[in-house]
């Protein structure tokens, strides 16, 4: 009787060991994000460090008007986009509109990008990818997108 206590007790912990799915809980993937910097075309500058612009000046929207999530980095004066990104999409229009109600200055700045996924052991991930704006120069140095306006 001692025995098959011993032999079943072996067995469920073998059991219970060897069922992990190698998940570790609270693992997640990492939002899909992307950075942007805003400059004067004429002098390179930054439009929010040369205050033509306030971080209180910014809307993000898509083709229908709905509200994109953003958060704008105040050390640095840029600007991370995080769209929702759900599925597999291409060619999703965004627009940025920066506009200075005292010096009554708009711009706006179109932008498109992709979304791919990868499916990881425990989580499918997202990432933002072809990231272009087809009016304004840009470039992409250091993980920041820098456009001119």
């Amino acid at each position: 009787m001692k025995n098959n206590i011993i032999a079943i007790v072996s067995f469920v912990g073998l059991i219970i060991c060897s069922c992990s799915d190698k998940c570790i809980e609270g693992k997640q993937a990492v939002p899909a994000s992307f950075f942007v910097e805003i400059l004067d075309e004429t002098t390179s500058e930054n439009v929010f460090e040369n205050e033509t612009f306030s971080s209180a000046d910014i809307s993000v929207t898509d083709v229908i008007g709905n509200d994109i999530p953003y958060e704008f980095v105040e050390d640095v004066n840029i600007i991370q986009f995080l769209p929702k990104t759900t599925i597999n999409a291409r060619n999703i229009d965004i627009k940025i509109t920066l506009n200075n109600q005292t010096t009554m200055i708009t711009e706006e700045i179109n932008l498109k990008y992709n979304v791919e996924s990868e499916i990881e052991e425990c989580y499918t991930s997202f990432k933002i990818t072809n990231v272009l704006f087809p009016e304004n120069p840009s470039e992409y140095v250091e993980g920041v997108f820098l456009v001119k306006i």
